[in-house]
């Protein structure tokens, strides 16, 4: 990193200087968080002065209006503006000396409308140079001990994920989950799922064998099958495209992880939760829940979050764009014994396609050996909101006929809903506005269930839904839900709320009314919402503290935290009681995070409130990880995806490299002469970019750029060796016979493998980086010299003085 900087620091000595004190030379320009490219800049010193017009306007392209460029700025003008005059007219370019980089902002006057280009302007991806054959294999371990007053109970486990790749990011993958599994009685293997599977980001497609989860559409909603399957999966291939809200709401664990859900931004429950696949929405049972947050936190100490609504999403694709996803095989059932099979076979698919940038229309299906579904869906864009219509008929081959629900083999479905942004969406201007209604008749959304699970995957019933969010202010918001419901049997259902939210700072107080008048009650019943909560946060400390109450479920929660969580020497603490009208419950935890490994304990008293009886859980877990990338392993913790191993040449013995550092200096983890390092990289099929340093290396050492830019697949192993035998560092100056310095000029030393660039200052002098000792010879851009030869010596020290180098022209030289 630092030697970047010199560079440019010596770019601008070189350049041609436009009045005493004054340089010119080229800076990167960012936009938000987007490096648009490189920009011609005037400065004094360090303090930037004016900018090349015609370039800025280049590099900021659409984003500000033509018109206004026309309106404010004159067909014949200088082609470097002051920075005085742009931030007038609402361009303000500030110049960060740290990093030397450029940062814009905008006025909002300036600001063009621009469209989401979906299909079009997604760029090919093309991935970092990876291993060959790479393996990465995460381990938990976790002992539990149970006990109340009557009994005792342990059991231990070891979670072992295991991620191979051949070939790179279009090569094979394959993920094995496997878990040992042991208590006061028996210790068993159970299998997990495992896959293999081939990407092509760019088409975008998946092939995948083995466990795979079904494609989501209409109303067939996806499974977990024993088969293949392929697919679009865009939100894998290409996740800088977000075609879509996401639409799954099925929650895949590999591992043990601890689950927080949290409903409307309120928590409603969390919990450890065992390695498995959850169906998501069977934990929303209430009406109003538009907004659906689940934050998973992993003993390796990765976190994941997901966010749906109870809402249809429906996908509106750009034009010419298809979505789709075709998957043949067994559905999975989990036993004792882990991954089991249904002894049913069946095939399932959709396709949806964007005909326009307005309209969108997709077929999906479903075919098993007694039984099938076929949909049909549209998405329509309009001034006045996004409606989706979907239809779906099933068909089931099984004489149902004693059942009045299923009585015949044939029902339908259809749904209509509608979202839009209206008064009150705020800065987001996100969907405020959602209504959706539903009818289905005697539908089976199984249809190759036999027995009693055709009853229970079969409907009749009428639901209204509607939720509107109005935020009045930066400190009120208004929300009202309400569900409709008409059930063939049972009767009608309608659940009503309207909540009223104050919130200044970490506090929020809501005041509102429910009402409800269901079939499972004699009477109708109104009841008051009083929501109370407040978070307090310090960024310096990243201690939380956080206190909150529910009238509705009589819910209250107490509870302390810190965010040391994963990187290196991170020491995590969490307290929190909470109790409702059922049971109350107090927790501890403490985890340390090392650099081969992360540690959790925990403690669990829980109180049943309806016999007082108590009993007390707690757990001591531990993740590792081991990781190879073409014959060279390192070892760390990290879970499946993308990773490196990051290793120190031999002439960097004594030093420590610290991998992926935040912006405050933390380590990701670390790697030593003796051990390589492994850490995780956070996003398949994207740019990624990772700061490293070498503490304790010798002076002048050159061990890279200390920036890590990898595009990795899905599994794909990248290595990563920091210092090598040309890490030396060199100065000296630069004259002429007749003694005068070779001021302000670029040239190179070029040697039997490499050739080094430089730049000299005002008296001759010139520093390179990044070559070994031996002989090398100089060349001077734009003098006709005679050849210059240097020596670069052997020496235990890495910054090497060459001393005063008198240079001879033979032909013309400018020595001015």
């Amino acid at each position: 990193m630092w030697r970047s900087i010199l560079a440019l620091i010596a770019v601008a000595m070189f350049t041609a200087s436009v009045s005493a004190g004054t340089y010119r030379l080229s800076l990167p320009l960012v936009y938000g968080e987007k490096a648009l490219g490189d920009l011609p800049i005037e400065v004094d010193g360090m303090t930037l002065t004016s900018i090349a017009f015609a370039p800025l306007i280049e590099l900021l392209g659409n984003r500000i209006s033509k018109q206004w460029v026309e309106n404010h700025f004159p067909t014949e003008r200088a082609s470097y503006i002051s920075m005085h005059e742009l931030k007038e007219k609402g361009i303000d370019v500030a110049l960060d000396g740290e990093s030397l980089l450029l940062y814009v902002t905008l006025e909002p006057a300036l600001l063009n409308e621009q469209n989401v280009e979906l299909a079009s302007q997604y760029p090919n991806f093309e991935a970092s140079p990876s291993g060959t054959v790479s393996w990465l294999n995460s381990f938990n371990f976790a002992y539990n001990n149970d006990w109340n007053d009557d009994s005792q109970t342990w059991s231990s486990s070891i979670d072992w994920l295991s991620q191979m790749n051949l070939g790179g990011a279009e090569g094979i993958n394959v993920q094995l989950a496997n878990y040992f599994e042991s208590d006061n009685e028996t210790s068993e293997f159970v299998r997990g799922e495992w896959t293999a599977f081939h990407d092509r980001p760019n088409l975008p497609l998946r092939f995948s064998i083995g466990d795979v989860l079904t494609g989501e559409s209409g109303h067939i909603y996806g499974m977990s099958l024993g088969g293949f399957s392929f697919e679009s999966s865009y939100e894998q291939l290409q996740p800088d495209r977000e075609i879509s809200p996401q639409s799954s709401q099925q929650l895949v664990l590999l591992e043990s992880a601890e689950v927080e859900i949290y409903v409307n931004g309120e928590r409603v429950s969390g919990g450890r939760l065992e390695p498995g696949r959850y169906n998501l929405q069977n934990l929303i049972l209430d009406n109003g829940a538009n907004d659906i947050t689940v934050v998973v936190n992993y003993v390796s100490g990765n976190q994941e979050v997901l966010r749906f609504t109870q809402f249809y999403n429906a996908k509106l694709l750009e034009e010419g764009l298809l979505d789709y996803a075709f998957s043949l095989g067994r559905p999975i059932k989990y036993g004792n014994q882990g991954v089991d099979y249904e002894d049913v076979w069946l095939a399932t698919g959709f396709a949806e396609y964007g005909l326009t940038d307005w309209l969108t229309v997709g077929a999906n299906g479903l075919v098993a050996q007694d039984g099938g579904i076929l949909g049909a869906l549209a998405t329509f864009k309009s001034p006045v909101g996004n409606i989706t219509a979907r239809y779906s008929v099933s068909h089931n081959e099984r004489d149902n006929s004693n059942n009045p629900i299923v009585k015949g083999n044939q029902g339908w479905i259809g749904s209509i809903d509608y979202e839009n942004s209206v008064i009150g969406s705020g800065d987001s201007q996100s969907p405020n506005l959602r209504l959706a209604v539903e009818q289905s008749d005697k539908f089976n959304n199984a249809p190759w269930k036999s027995g009693d699970n055709i009853y229970a995957n079969t409907s009749d019933y009428t639901q209204y839904l509607a939720n509107y969010f109005w935020q009045i202010n930066n400190e009120l918001d208004l929300s009202f839900a309400a569900r409709y419901s008409q059930y063939a049997v049972e009767g009608d259902d309608i659940l009503s709320s309207v909540l009223l939210n104050w919130r200044r700072g970490g506090l929020t107080l809501g005041v509102g009314t429910e009402y409800e008048d269901s079939y499972r009650y004699s009477e109708p019943d109104s009841r008051w919402l009083i929501n109370f909560e407040y978070n307090w946060y310090s960024r310096e400390s990243a201690n939380q503290l956080g206190i909150s109450y529910n009238s509705n479920n009589e819910r209250s929660r107490v509870f302390f935290n810190n965010e040391g969580r994963n990187y290196v020497g991170d020491i995590g603490v969490r307290i929190e009681a909470e109790q409702d009208k059922y049971q109350q419950k107090q927790k501890a935890e403490l985890s340390y995070t090392a650099n081969r490994f992360r540690t959790e304990s925990e403690v669990i008293r829980h109180v049943n409130r309806h016999d007082d009886s108590e009993s007390y859980h707690g757990a001591l877990r531990l993740a590792t990880a081991i990781g190879m990338v073409d014959g060279h392993w390192g070892w760390g913790r990290t879970s499946t995806g993308p990773f490196v191993v990051a290793a120190l040449h031999p002439t960097l013995q004594g030093a420590t490299a610290n991998l992926d550092v935040n912006t405050e200096g933390k380590a990701l983890a670390l790697a030593s002469p003796n051990i390589n390092g492994l850490f995780s990289v956070s996003q398949p099929f994207s740019s990624n970019s990772m700061d490293y340093t070498v503490i304790d290396a010798p002076l002048g050492y050159d061990w890279g750029d200390g920036t890590l830019d990898i595009s990795p697949g899905a599994a794909t192993g990248h290595y990563l060796l920091m210092g090598s035998d040309a890490s030396l560092s060199a100065n000296g100056y630069l004259y002429f016979a007749d003694g005068k310095p070779i001021a302000y000029r670029q040239g190179r030393i070029i040697g039997d493998e490499n050739a080094v660039e430089f730049f000299t200052n005002k008296q001759g002098r010139f520093y390179i980086q990044g070559v070994g000792d031996g002989v090398y010879s100089i060349e001077l851009y734009g003098l006709d010299v005679f050849p210059v030869a240097i020596e670069i010596p052997s020496t235990s020290s890495s910054l090497v003085d060459l001393g005063q180098i008198k240079v001879e022209c033979r032909g013309e030289c400018d020595e001015e």
